[in-house]
């Protein structure tokens, strides 16, 4: 199944609660569909989160699993070859910078590689 298949019914459950964010729930399927900037559809997540009022939280569970299911985290060296890629979790995340200064402190803690820089990106996961 391509991807923008299985993303336009988690799409559409979003387009009624969130009908005021018209132009954000646009662009995050644009990247969908065109397998681009994985890294903004994230930030579209947390966007549509920060606006949710209580009551649609809930409604963004879909596409939080999408996300985490097509989009993970990849490290790579300084020659932009990858080294590790690491799974998305956006669960218990309030925005777009924590996320990324909590994946960017497990690599200061938690890893030893030989190398001068690491760099984290988002990326869409590989075909199988």
């Amino acid at each position: 199944m391509k991807i923008a298949h299985a993303f336009d019914p988690v799409l559409a459950t979003l387009a009624e609660p969130f009908s005021r964010h018209a132009d954000t729930l646009l662009d995050l399927r644009a990247c969908v569909l065109n397998r681009t900037r994985p890294g903004r559809c994230v930030a579209c997540y947390f966007s549509l989160q920060e606006s949710a009022a209580e009551r649609l939280i809930s409604k963004l569970c879909p596409l939080r699993n999408w996300l985490e299911t097509h989009i993970e985290v990849v490290a790579s060296d300084e020659s932009a070859c990858p080294i590790e890629t690491l799974p998305l979790h956006l669960t218990d995340v309030d925005d777009l910078e924590t996320y990324c200064r909590r994946t960017m402190a497990e690599f200061h803690q938690n890893r030893a590689y030989g190398r001068s820089t690491i760099n984290l990106a988002f990326r869409y996961k590989q075909a199988a």
